[in-house]
């Protein structure tokens, strides 16, 4: 039935398309992306790449990651619970804090190392891109299944200021208030300033029946500020000062029946002392209702109780950028330097059981991190023969991670508590060499040439200890004494590339490109001298497209075919029986596909867009996954998920919407509104593969609405998010006895006020 449904959007959509040929003929705004470290038309650049720019987000409330992957193909995020991932063609980091990211993100040409800071909305953002595909060469490591680039908006001379605010409500319960803002201008006739600031209230749209606040609010506040200096004719400085926090209480997971239920000795032990709502309230599937206390508690009931305290799961987070860089322009190109410092503190409040049982299990995960990298880039002047890009870039960075949980053990005896502490830290060291060779073969044959030979080392110290209940004094009781491991790592990542220009209009390319994830050590580390160490991981990438403008520049198509090799994918897969997990290169996995864009201007009114990606990511052999579900369990008792799929890889996706805008409308105001359809195939969400873990098909529907003033000073918006309420699991992780479970959000219906000074 609901492929039916997308089949009608998409014939609904094809109709108007078609009629609206009729009309008069529009010309498509060019689109200017730097996938190639330059400035180019998104229609020339040989790579699978969307762009979305400001006036887009706007419109249709894009404020984060999580939002951008309703509009791009192949593109997924989930940012609930442990850790925040990006997912291009199925590859993405898993749950574990040690395995390094797929998709690497980049913000102002600044790499951002931890997948902790994805967790931030966006923040006067100008562009967004997401180039799909090894992104080794140009881009780096951790970027094995493509990159996400961000720009923020630039300090100029021209003075200009605004402010926007909004609020949406959910269709359960809460909802979301934000303000945000610019100002800029020059200083001096060389020196130009801009400011922008954010804040956000959200109230969980999750209800708890529990004594604590609704999952999850959350406070966000963010100031960025940056500068411009014209130091001479050919030579510009900029500096750049970020600061985002946000605090969260609450929690955005809830459980699933998937493993049997609640044990009973829960129910019957704690439930008394724990605030946990009435068993019979108990909800096990698929809603927005999360069961937990925040209230002060007892250990057990009767004599020998401990106070232990209350606790609420939460997340709270501050994070600092300052990046300082130059440009200097010559006859024979440009040099650009970057330098950028990066910190953060990072404290994450977990339980992986709802209904009272995080008072068992109270995970607290403190993560300080302090990064610096820098880039030197010589980027020569366009040639009629050929044109280059060489650079350094350098690292360092270090992390120092405390992960520490009280441990309840009530209703198996006397109380039992006790702190465990698993404390780790890690000193990273990055440098690399890269450069491109761009060489015109024939007035329609460009090759492109490129490669990126990096060295890295990697030292590593664990330990994992218990303490007395509400102390931390010695003496320790050890169960696995401190331990030290370094590891060195070199890679060489190619990438070859041929475009053929069919005609001024229309290119065809084909390429190979090398992506390079780094090895390192599990975080999950249970003996003395067991082996904690996992390889790199290599993807080997090759793509057909073709990319043109077609009806005098009113429709634009790109359509690629892509496989992707991977050597040594890591994975994290929790151990059968426990909540405990192993990180390793679990299997070679191949992905392979097609993803297809195209924009239409319909007439001078009516625009029509159709996003699709098909995906076919799957294990080539994959024997001894940690846990999965039962029909994958072989005759030896072993899990074998050969030739299964890859979590979040929806075998189809697509996204189409229907744009229409008049110039002058209502009274000399503009009017414009938005339509759009959002498709995805089932999709497992833990790789497992267990059945609580598939998110079924679904259809989700937005609609927007937006009036402008004469004077383009006042913008008066409406937008509708999941307009039909869908029910989607977004995020999946069994935990002991039972699963939790993340929710995409409900229906949300946010009036926003934009005004221009």
């Amino acid at each position: 039935m609901r492929i039916k449904d997308v089949r009608r959007g998409i014939l609904f959509c094809a109709i108007a398309l078609f009629s609206g040929g009729a009309s008069a003929q529009a010309v498509l705004d060019e689109v200017i992306v730097t996938a190639t470290k330059r400035a180019e038309s998104i229609q020339d650049v040989p790579v699978s790449v969307s762009a979305v720019d400001a006036l887009t987000m706007d419109k249709i409330g894009i404020t984060d990651m999580e939002d951008l992957s309703l509009v791009v193909p192949n593109f997924e995020i989930n940012s609930s619970a442990v850790i925040p991932n990006l997912y291009i063609r199925g590859l993405g980091g898993g749950l574990t804090h040690s395995i390094e990211q797929s998709v690497g993100r980049f913000i102002d040409d600044v790499y951002i190392s931890r997948s902790a800071i994805n967790l931030h909305p966006f923040m006067d953002v100008a562009s967004v891109e997401v180039l799909r595909g090894p992104q080794g060469t140009l881009f780096g490591k951790n970027t094995a299944a493509g990159a996400l680039i961000i720009r923020t908006n630039e300090a100029t001379q021209d003075f200009d200021a605004g402010v926007n605010v909004s609020y949406g409500t959910y269709e359960t319960t809460g909802g979301v208030a934000e303000i945000n803002g610019f100002i800029n201008g020059g200083l001096s006739d060389n020196v130009s300033a801009r400011v922008a600031f954010l804040y956000k209230d959200k109230e969980g749209f999750y209800h708890n029946l529990g004594d604590g606040p609704d999952g999850a609010d959350r406070e966000d506040i963010g100031i960025q500020g940056k500068l411009s200096f014209d130091i001479s004719d050919s030579t510009t400085a900029g500096l750049k000062v970020q600061y985002m926090d946000y605090t969260e209480d609450g929690s955005d997971v809830a459980e699933l029946n998937g493993l049997g239920g609640p044990p009973l000795f829960v129910w019957q032990s704690f439930v008394a002392n724990s605030g946990a709502p009435n068993p019979d309230q108990y909800t096990s599937g698929l809603d927005w209702v999360v069961h937990y206390t925040c209230s002060d508690v007892v250990s057990t009931p009767g004599a020998g109780s401990v106070d232990i305290g209350s606790y609420c799961p939460g997340r709270d987070m501050d994070t600092t950028n300052v990046t300082f860089d130059v440009d200097h322009e010559m006859d024979a190109g440009s040099i650009k330097f970057i330098a950028a410092m990066q910190e953060y503190s990072y404290q994450h409040r977990f339980h992986g059981f709802e209904g009272g049982g995080a008072n068992l299990f109270r995970a607290f995960r403190n993560e300080d991190y302090d990064g610096f990298s820098s880039e030197l880039r010589f980027t020569s002047e366009e040639g009629d023969t050929f044109d280059y890009i060489v650079g350094l870039y350098y690292e360092d960075s270090e992390i120092d991670r405390n992960q520490f949980s009280d441990i309840n053990l009530v209703g198996l005896g006397p109380p039992v508590l006790f702190r465990g502490h698993d404390p780790w830290g890690q000193k990273t060291e990055t440098f690399a060499v890269f450069g491109q060779l761009r060489w015109h073969l024939s007035d329609r044959v460009t090759g492109i040439f490129g490669g990126r030979w990096s060295t890295e080392t990697k030292d590593f110290r664990f330990e994992d200890y218990s303490t007395a209940y509400g102390s931390d004094a010695d003496p320790r009781n050890y169960a696995i004494n401190p331990r030290s491991e370094s590891r060195d790592e070199d890679e060489f990542t190619p990438s070859v590339t041929f475009q053929f220009d069919v005609n001024d209009d229309v290119n065809v390319f084909a390429s190979y490109s090398r992506g390079h994830k780094t090895g390192g050590f599990s975080d999950r580390v249970d003996s003395q001298f067991g082996d904690i160490t996992y390889d790199a991981e290599i993807i080997d990438g090759i793509e057909l497209g073709m990319k043109g403008s077609f009806l005098d520049g009113a429709m634009n198509l790109s359509v690629v075919l892509f496989n992707m090799d991977i050597e040594g994918l890591q994975l994290a897969t929790q151990v059968p029986g426990t909540i405990e997990f192993k990180v390793g290169n679990a299997a070679d996995s191949t992905s392979s596909g097609l993803e297809l864009e195209s924009d239409w201007a319909l007439s001078e009114n009516w625009t029509f867009g159709l996003n699709y990606a098909y995906t076919d990511a799957t294990y080539d052999e994959y024997i001894g996954a940690g846990s999965c579900g039962a029909q994958f369990v072989n005759v030896n008792g072993d899990c074998d998920l050969s030739g299964q799929t890859l979590q979040y890889a929806p075998e189809n996706k697509a996204s189409a919407y229907l744009d229409y805008f008049s110039s002058g409308a209502i009274n000399g105001w503009d009017f414009g509104a938005r339509f759009d359809l959002m498709h995805t195939d089932d999709q497992y969400t833990d790789v497992g593969l267990f059945d609580f873990a598939l998110s079924e098909a679904h259809q989700t529907y937005g609609a927007s609405f937006q009036v402008v003033s004469p004077s383009e000073n006042v913008t008066v918006s409406l937008i509708a998010r999941n307009l039909t309420n869908e029910k989607i699991n977004a995020w999946t992780a069994p935990s002991g006895p039972n699963t939790i479970a993340a929710m995409s959000p409900p229906r949300l219906i946010t009036l926003k006020l934009g005004l221009r000074f």
